[in-house]
Formats: C-alpha cells, structure tokens, sequence
C-alpha cells in the first residue's frame, strides 16, 4: 500500500460530495478516481479533485488505481458495487444503509472476509461521545437488566425532496423514512440494547407524500435480551421534530436528544453530568438532508483508515451494520409480508 491511500469514491451527488469534503481533510488519503453515472459530474468532480473520472464502477475497480472504495450511490446499489470492488481485493466503506437487501449484504460480507478485506458502514452516530459513554455504563451493568427503550425521529421531506431523484422513496433503492432517515437511530438502538429477535407489531403508511415506499411507521420490538421497544419515525413532521432515545432498565434509565442527554441517572441519583462532559456537534439534518456537520463523518472515514493500516475491527464493521438492517429488515416485512426490499 502506498504513503497515502488511494481512495476512489463511487457517486458523486449530494452525498459524495459530502464525504468526498470529509476524504479532503484527512491527511493519509488521496482521492485518486471517482465514479457518477452521469459523464459530466464525474469530470467536473475529478477536475476539481486533480483524479481520474470513471462512469463505470467495474471499470474503475479494475483500473489498479485504488486501494480503498467509498460507495456513495443509492442504498439499494451499495452491496452490488461493493461485490464488485470486494473482487478486486478492495477495502470498502459503504454510506448507509449497508444495503436494503439483506441476502446481498451477507454476499458482500462473506466476500470480504474470504479476501481480508476491510468493509466498514458510515453509520456515524456510533461516534457521538454521548452514545459511547451510555454504552459503557450499559456494558457496566449500572442499568441493570434492559427492560424497555424507544426511538423517535420526527422528522421533515418535503414532496421536492422525493420528486429530486427517481429512486427516492422506492423499495427498490430507498425504503422509506425508516431505511433512509430512521437507520441512524434503529441502528443507535440496536447498538445500544442489542439485537431485535421479533417484530411484535409494524404499522406502515404513505401519509403524506407521492412515494412507494413508508413516510409514517411505528413499530414494536423485542430484542434478543427480552426487553421490548417501540420506534417511530416519520417524514411528515413539519417543521421538524427530534430524535429521541429512552432506555429504562431495573437500576436506572437514560434519555438523550442526538448529542444532548436529557435524564441519566441510576442507583438512585441523577448522573447527567457524567455524560456532558463533552457534546459532538452534530449538525441539523431534521428537516434539510444536507444541513450536517461531518464531524462524526470524519471519525469513521478516518478510523476506516486506521483499521485498513492495523489489520484491525473497524468501528462499524460490515458485521455490526447487519444487525440495525436485520432489524429493518423483520419491520417490514412484519409490515408487508410479500415484501421485495432493495434489488434482488
């Protein structure tokens, strides 16, 4: 491997871009090729980048310009491109989801680690130092045994936000608000309490835009551990709501609004000042897509990075990102039994 990793990016719309400023400050990377379907974006990007354009990912996968790949495209292509690359014996870092379809992320999983390759997924939240001092106290036992928890994401899209791309909202390459805007919280609570073994409950609906797939959803969980959860998520609240995640559990209970805790406390006493030490900014993003600070991007590009370097675990490993999709994955089709999600 080269002083610096050559990293290729696949797409370079709104999010691309995004991480491609994230690849930009770090110093150990070059961003050596990009790929887009359309022609003109992946040359004006790769001008602008000093790198070489590609509209094809296999094309750029077998150029041996690269020694990493950031797949930025729609969700429903992730796996895909990424089994592409994976066969060129390319790291991989995946936007999230990992993907829509669980079959094809066990592929991509099991192709990767027959190579010894690195496969991470962009699920930032992971990083917020709030989230990871709860995991501590969590794994500490000062919760004592989890009992109940639940997510909220009340969030804002407008019509023009689905109606920008063709793929939006579809079950093929999007999901619905759960897969799209809910997976950093579903995966925040898996992550947190553990794995979901059933869908107890599922209520999907299109309320209030002209898209396939959910805009509405509630959900009841129960995790492997025996304790019982309930999400909901919508893109219908406008102007926006927030983010919410309570776990209450024999000894204690916590509550915390994105980087902010808002109860913490156990054996009888409030602790929330042992978790405000310090607060990640973690941008907006409730009710502009694109209103988010990427300081949280950061950390996984960077430890992405790291993990290649040290032939180690990345923080948020192919493995780890499956279980938040299992759980999507039994949502829907709890939902919708026939259900067909992402590409076959």
């Amino acid at each position: 491997m080269s002083e610096k990793l050559r990293m290729g990016v696949i797409g370079c719309g709104a999010m691309g871009q995004a991480h491609l400023q994230v690849w930009e400050s770090v110093a150990t990377v070059r961003v050596a090729a990009v790929c887009d379907g359309s022609e003109q974006r992946a040359n004006e990007t790769a001008a602008r980048l000093g790198a070489i354009a590609f509209t094809s990912p296999k094309a750029m996968a077998e150029s041996g310009l690269l020694d990493a790949v950031d797949v930025c495209t729609p969700s429903g292509l992730h796996a895909e491109q990424g089994i592409v690359c994976a066969q060129n014996n390319l790291h991989l870092l995946l936007e999230k989801p990992i993907d829509l379809n669980i079959k094809r992320v066990d592929a991509l999983i099991e192709e990767c680690e027959d190579r010894g390759l690195t496969l991470a997924c962009m699920l930032q939240q992971r990083t917020f130092p709030v989230g990871q001092q709860v995991k501590a106290y969590i794994e500490a036992g000062h919760l004592g045994r989890l009992l109940s928890c639940s997510a909220s994401i009340k969030w804002w899209r407008s019509q023009d936000y689905y109606s920008s791309s063709a793929w939006r909202g579809t079950w093929e390459m999007d999901g619905g608000v759960l897969a799209n805007q809910g997976i950093h919280t579903l995966d925040m609570l898996c992550w947190l309490v553990g794995g979901v073994d059933e869908v107890e409950y599922a209520h999907l609906e299109t309320a209030n835009h002209a898209i396939q797939a959910e805009d509405n959803a509630l959900a009841v969980l129960r995790f492997e551990n025996g304790a019982r959860g309930v999400i909901e998520a919508t893109s219908c609240a406008y102007p926006d709501l927030c983010t919410r995640i309570e776990i209450v559990g024999t000894n204690g209970s916590v509550a915390f609004d994105g980087g902010n805790v808002v109860t913490f406390g156990f054996d009888g006493e409030d602790r929330r000042g042992l978790l405000q030490s310090e607060v990640v900014d973690v941008g907006g993003g409730r009710s502009n897509p694109m209103a988010i600070s990427l300081q949280a991007h950061t950390a996984i590009a960077e430890d992405f990075v790291q993990s290649i370097r040290e032939r180690r675990e990345p923080l948020v490993s192919g493995r780890k990102a499956r279980v938040s999709l299992d759980a999507l994955t039994k949502i829907y089709r709890k939902a919708f039994p026939n259900i067909v999600l992402g590409r076959e």
